[in-house]
């Protein structure tokens, strides 16, 4: 039975193209919720880049140490590559009315003194660098809240770069001190390289000295030698001087006895010549015997033929004999003048070779102590230049040091704790809100209201009929039927809205910043969902209407930027937020809940008031027709 109830009830939709139609909506309407819904809030943080925040470079700029700083220029044109928000530069008018007009959901302003700010944090007022932003919740609640998170984390980055500004400000004085101990530690190498070459100036002159000292003793010790040698020459030449008196009184005695002997030879010469008679008769008789054969007589007769012309006398040659005596005498004192003459040439040789090698000791000394003295010399040079040098290095050091402490801030109490906070907190936010909502509940509720109030009008025409059937049986205008039929509705709709406003002033505590002016652009808007709903009843039917409506509520939703800004969402759902109704409700109910009524609110007003008149004059067009009754009417292929 059952099986056959449920064949029954779905073999009814295969006659006509309505019912096929129903099936596909029953299919299509639980995708429409869950795809559109998720397509266009799949990834909202991910498309930040397409919120719309001005960017206001107002920096002056400043110098340090000469250089000029931009710091605000370099911020600009980091946020602006790093595009993390869709980042329009602009002046601050423009800045300021595209806020509070919603064409910027906020700005950001780099001020004057941004620069100036930076680099004090190294001077003698330090101070943090501040960046303006002006938020308004009237553009988006949630917009704000991302903002406010993105700020932060812009903040910190900029940081990265601005605290680089802020340190480098406070470590260029450290830097320069550094510089002046650098140049300390310089005269301070200096001054020990100084120190050292005095010590090997002190090093050279002692060994100098002591090289000095040494030739100066081996000189004195050659001076030694020299005297002694110089004394033994003396002595020896003392003893080479009677040597020589001994020999010439030899030498005179031999003259003496070879001129007395010369003169006795003469005698004998002399005397020698009246033995020729005698020689005669001795030859006479010798040739005799010669001649006889006898040859010792022939020898003997050579022999007193070469010599008895020569033959001295006995008185002669004794003469001759003391002469030679004489000779001999003085011979023998020659000899003995010539050995002592040996003697004293031997003292003096000795004499000679000591003198020699106390010359040759007195001239190495000499040469050490010219070394030695040398030694000195450079040694004493050194010194005098290490000395300079040390005067030098000592002079830089000194010099340095107090360009390094004049360099280092000598801060009090109050300039330290401000300096330690421009380096601790570089970049702060200066945030100024326009419009503020005391909550995420006032946040959101400008897209909830209007949500609610179509919903309320779905139920509202489950109740009632669009075009009520008794007005079409009288003669009166379609326009006539159209407001018999909407007018219990928006009744109904204005106790919607007096319900739900109390409701949440009196239970939840939502103030809305204009009370009256939030209620009537309200019931301006659930009149304005009502005619919509009407019109697409009485065009389509009561089924196929409601399908409609419930696919148009699925658009909005995803599409009017109540929670996510309309930018982070798709192409297709960007280019349906100008057409639809809920749009407009969310952006007037943020102008009257939380904000000031601007260009928007007027907007809104003017399009509402646009399509309930527009959708009136369908409703009374298709109430017109519908006086006409057809067998379709009166048998509809579906109802609901």
């Amino acid at each position: 039975m059952l099986s056959l109830t449920a064949g029954t009830e779905l073999r009814r939709f295969r006659r006509g193209t309505l019912p096929r139609l129903a099936v596909v909506a029953m299919i299509v309407v639980p995708l429409l919720y869950g795809v559109l819904y998720l397509w266009a809030f799949w990834n909202p943080t991910g498309h930040l880049d397409h919120i719309p925040v001005a960017l206001v470079d107002a920096d002056a700029g400043a110098t340090r140490d000469g250089e000029p700083v931009h710091a605000g220029a370099d911020l600009v044109d980091r946020l602006v590559d790093e595009h993390r928000l869709d980042w329009v530069v602009t002046d601050p008018a423009d800045a300021a009315d595209g806020v509070d007009s919603g064409r910027y959901y906020f700005s950001v302003t780099v001020p004057a003194d941004f620069s100036a700010d930076l680099v004090s944090a190294g001077g003698d007022s330090p101070r943090s660098a501040r960046i303006d932003v002006a938020y308004d919740d009237a553009n988006s609640f949630l917009v704000t809240s991302l903002g406010r998170t993105a700020m932060e984390r812009i903040t910190a980055a900029v940081s990265a770069t601005a605290g680089e500004q802020a340190v480098d400000a406070v470590l260029v004085g450290l830097s320069q001190a550094h510089d002046g101990f650098t140049e300390a530690a310089d005269g301070a190498v200096r001054l020990r390289d100084a120190a050292d070459q005095l010590g090997a100036g002190a090093r050279t002159l002692a060994d100098g000295a002591d090289s000095l000292a040494d030739g100066a003793e081996r000189a004195s010790s050659g001076a030694a030698d020299v005297r002694d040698g110089a004394a033994r020459l003396a002595d020896g030449s003392t003893q080479a001087d009677t040597a020589a008196a001994r020999l010439a009184t030899g030498s005179a005695q031999v003259a003496d006895g070879v001129h007395a002997a010369a003169t006795q030879v003469d005698g004998l010469v002399a005397g020698v010549s009246g033995l020729p008679a005698d020689l005669q008769t001795l030859t006479a008789y010798l040739t005799a015997r010669a001649q006889a054969g006898d040859s010792d007589a022939a020898q003997i007769l050579a022999h007193l033929a070469s010599t008895a012309d020569h033959l001295p006398d006995a008185a002669t040659l004794a003469a001759a004999r003391q002469q030679l005596d004489a000779l001999d005498t003085g011979a023998r004192q020659v000899a003995d003048g010539a050995a002592a003459l040996h003697d004293g040439t031997a003292q003096v040789a000795a004499g000679a070779g000591s003198l020699r090698d106390g010359a040759r000791t007195l001239a190495d000394g000499t040469a050490q102590v010219a070394s030695g003295a040398q030694d000195v010399a450079d040694g004493a040079t050194r010194l005098v230049d290490g000395t300079g040098q040390l005067g030098q290095g000592t002079a830089t050091l000194a010099g340095s040091l107090d360009d390094g402490a004049a360099q280092i801030p000598a801060d009090d109490d109050g300039t330290r704790a401000a300096r330690a906070a421009a380096i601790a907190d570089p970049v702060g936010l200066d945030a100024t809100d326009r419009a503020t909502a005391a909550g995420f509940g006032e946040g959101i509720a400008p897209f909830f209201l209007p949500l609610a109030l179509f919903l309320g009008g779905v139920v509202t025409w489950m109740i009632l009929r669009p075009v009520p059937p008794r007005a079409l049986t009288t003669p009166a205008r379609g326009v006539r039927a159209a407001l018999s039929g909407y007018a219990p509705a928006l009744v109904m709709g204005i106790v919607q809205v007096v319900v739900l406003l109390t409701v949440l002033r009196v239970g939840v505590g939502l103030t809305p910043t204009h009370p009256v002016g939030a209620l009537a652009f309200t019931v301006l808007v659930v009149a304005a969902f009502l005619a919509v709903q009407q019109m697409l009843l009485a065009l389509l039917g009561t089924a196929a209407g409601r399908i409609a409506t419930l696919a148009l509520l699925v658009l909005q939703l995803a599409s009017a930027g109540g929670t996510y800004p309309v930018e982070t969402s798709p192409a297709f759902f960007r280019a349906l937020h100008p057409l639809l109704p809920m749009s407009y409700g969310v952006d007037g109910l943020r102008a009257l809940l939380t904000g000031n009524p601007d260009g928007r609110l007027w907007t809104a007003v003017a399009y509402l008031v646009t399509l309930l008149v527009a959708s009136l004059a369908v409703t009374s067009w298709r109430a017109g027709r519908m006086r006409t009754w057809t067998l379709s009417r009166l048998h509809p292929a579906l109802t609901i």
